[in-house]
């Protein structure tokens, strides 16, 4: 038969091929350390002809009997225990595979559609966009298997024809191999619709069924065609089963299992005598009252993915399943939505500035972690139920810092990246919050929304409260320790109390006295009713969401304690030296501006930008030797700062000169992380009690 030459269709398929290669390799694991990293140890679904079957491969990392019970948390190396095998390399080493393949085996064709795609984005086109177009490039699931007259082997049905013509010919009945020849396909030769041009053969893979004979919910895992838990089992089964020993967390076929609920039999508990018993106690009484309402006790069971129990086993230990410091963040709604990608950004920055977990809640069984977060080992997921009764979504935040279960922690929201330092934050939330001081610390937002004459923002005076505020308005990204457990357990369950429409009362801690007698919270709490006092509860314009609620309750408590902004605007980081000397002034609360910490950026919803900002800071974390930068009178910003607009990414094809000056973006910011009325300091402790002689003392407080 005549053959003639590749046709465009079966080029841009290849084209597509080269593309999937090329963002799986980018988004898999964006991490630059090329230390390896344990698999993700979960029972691997393994697929027949017809039938899912799941194989209990559990990493066996329990503590030996005889180790120290006062050990807080599970080292780094106890995730080698149980023999766990490697994951895929890290972003370093991806990058060095696809230069391997470039280099030696990539044909012409694809080396132009790689260059075709580095000319689309350097345009300014945005790859999240491009990402979901090329994995939908194929919803059918029919792949290339081989060209006319090969034998094509297939675990699934194949089909024969044209790609131009887009005319196939099914084999009904499972065969492989299979001769890729008309004749295998019930085709004579006078049928052939293409004659003397030469024919493919597809394969498709079986459509899997699960063992109960139930259709396999392909939208309820990752990666589409590949088996997952999720797939066959519902998620969070209204009757959970009884407690699950450590040892044999997730040792079935469930998607997630049981760790904490109202029922205390059925929760993971430290072992008596722990230091982590105080913690347990504190969030048992702070959850005593939402515990009484049968409607909101299933809203409180906390679910573990079964595909993150490596990294659980890993954080925790058998001694207790807290986690001494963690950040934590929620996420919910479908697949591949905006809040995913952000939350990816989140992780890879906490994956290259941070040695600490990440703690992610999901909310609801609609949301699939991606496959690249489970190859993370410092990333662990829980799973709640949504909430109830019309309550912002936002109130999960609250739901997930009682659900997460850490010693000392703070909450990141989705469209924030951590920067060099933020760790440093730990260590001062536990010198600050302590058993008598029993109130999370919030950052000062970066407006005063109060209505004093000359505040630049007074149109956004928040008028939910008529009486006095303890301190300017904090933005809702607190910080806390376990003795703040009551303080939030009492602010969720008023807020759900009101959400019913009636005017009640409730009784709620008086965390006063901590302060007014000197009795520690852990004391105060375990007086029981006797320690509570009564509150009004109806719905008011200070609960339609999550900070405005922050806010009134801290002011209620008469407490002042906040900590100076980290959570800056991503262009703060790239303004080099040119920084108003009054940031965030207002008259009443920082009339000489206020200390701004370069330790975390907050509002990079837009994924694009944020993506560039990110590998910016990944190219720069370890410095740059002999790094020469323009002075800031003659640059304000620039060019090569200006990330994601078209100069920028111009500029970035030219990769040393690139990687040689972009890092005087963020200039002084690695040397000198604090700004505050036009001067830079070294370090955190060197920040002034004032901003020059004279004046008043600084209100926030410095981790």
């Amino acid at each position: 038969m005549r053959t003639k030459k590749l046709s465009w269709c079966t080029y841009l398929q290849g084209v597509a091929i080269v593309v999937v290669i090329l963002f799986t390799l980018q988004h898999l694991n964006p991490s630059p350390a090329e230390q390896e990293i344990p698999r993700v140890s979960t029972p691997a679904p393994v697929e027949t002809a017809t039938t899912l079957s799941y194989a209990a491969d559990v990493s066996k990392s329990e503590s030996k009997e005889g180790e120290d019970s006062t050990r807080l948390t599970a080292t780094p190396n106890e995730a080698e225990q149980g023999g766990d095998e490697l994951v895929q390399p890290r972003l370093v080493a991806e990058r060095q595979d696809l230069v391997a393949w470039i280099s030696s085996v990539a044909t012409h064709q694809e080396l132009d559609a790689l260059k075709a795609l580095r000319a689309t984005l350097s345009e300014g086109r945005d790859a999240l966009t491009i990402t979901r177009q090329v994995n939908k490039l194929r919803p059918d699931g029919w792949k290339f298997c081989v060209q006319e007259g090969e034998i094509c082997h297939c675990d699934g049905l194949t089909r024969y024809g044209d790609f131009d013509l887009n005319q196939w010919v099914e084999k009904k009945e499972f065969k492989s191999p299979i001769l890729c020849h008309h004749s295998q396909y019930g085709l004579k030769p006078e049928q052939d619709f293409s004659p003397g041009k030469l024919k493919y053969c597809q394969c498709r893979a079986p459509v899997p069924k699960c063992p109960n004979g139930q259709p396999f919910r392909e939208e309820n895992c990752p990666v589409p065609g590949q088996t997952c838990r999720a797939g066959c089992l519902p998620r969070m089964p209204r009757t959970p089963s009884s407690l699950v020993p450590r040892s044999k967390l997730c040792s079935k076929a469930e998607p997630n299992e049981l760790i904490w609920s109202c029922d205390h039999r059925r929760s993971l508990k430290p072992r008596k005598g722990h230091s982590h018993s105080d913690a347990e106690d504190l969030l048992e009484r702070g959850m005593a009252k939402i515990c009484e309402d049968p409607h909101l006790v299933p809203e409180v069971e906390v679910w573990l993915e079964c595909d993150f129990v490596s990294q659980f086993l890993r954080w925790t230990s058998s001694a207790s399943p807290w986690i001494e410091e963690a950040y934590v963040t929620y996420v919910g709604g479908p697949k591949d939505s905006n809040y995913e990608w952000q939350a990816t950004n989140l992780i890879r920055s906490i994956d290259l500035f941070s040695t600490r977990p990440l703690i992610i809640v999901i909310f609801g069984d609609q949301f699939v972690p991606p496959s690249s977060w489970q190859s993370m080992r410092n990333v662990i997921a829980y799973r709640m139920r949504p909430i109830s009764r019309g309550v912002s979504f936002n109130f999960n935040k609250v739901r997930s810092i009682l659900a997460s279960r850490v010693i000392v922690g703070i909450q990141l929201d989705t469209d924030q990246l951590i920067f060099k330092g933020m760790d440093q934050v730990f260590e001062g939330t536990r010198r600050e919050i302590t058993e008598f001081y029993p109130w999370p610390i919030l950052p000062v937002h970066w407006m005063s929304r109060d209505d004093t004459p000359g505040n630049p923002y007074a149109h956004y005076a928040f008028r939910g409260w008529d009486g006095p505020q303890s301190m300017r308005w904090c933005h809702a990204h607190p910080t806390w320790t376990s003795f703040a457990i009551p303080w939030f357990g009492d602010l969720m369950h008023e807020r759900m109390l009101a959400a019913t429409g009636r005017k009640t009362s409730t009784l709620v801690f008086d965390l006063e006295q901590v302060q007014e007698t000197g009795i520690s919270v852990l004391d105060l709490v375990r007086k029981g009713e006797k320690a509570k006092v009564k509150r009004h509860v109806e719905m008011s314009n200070a609960m339609w969401e999550d900070e405005d609620m922050m806010n009134v309750n801290l002011w209620r408590h008469k407490v002042n304690n906040s900590w100076c902004k980290f959570d800056l605007e991503p262009n703060l980081f790239l303004l080099r030296r040119s920084l108003d000397k009054k940031l965030y002034f207002d008259p009443k609360w920082y009339p000489d501006g206020m200390p701004v910490l370069f330790l975390s950026i907050h509002n990079t919803k837009n994924f694009d930008p944020a993506d560039l900002l990110l590998r910016l800071m990944e190219l720069c974390q370890n410095g740059v030797e002999d790094l020469e930068c323009p002075s800031k009178e003659s640059e304000f910003m620039m060019p090569i700062c200006r990330v994601g607009v078209q100069q920028e990414r111009e500029l970035r094809m030219s990769i040393q000169d690139y990687s040689a000056k972009a890092c005087c973006c963020l200039e002084p910011r690695w040397s000198h992380p604090v700004f505050w009325s036009g001067h830079w300091y070294q370090s955190l402790r060197e920040v002034p009690d004032r901003a020059h002689e004279g004046a008043a003392r600084r209100k926030c407080l410095v981790p």
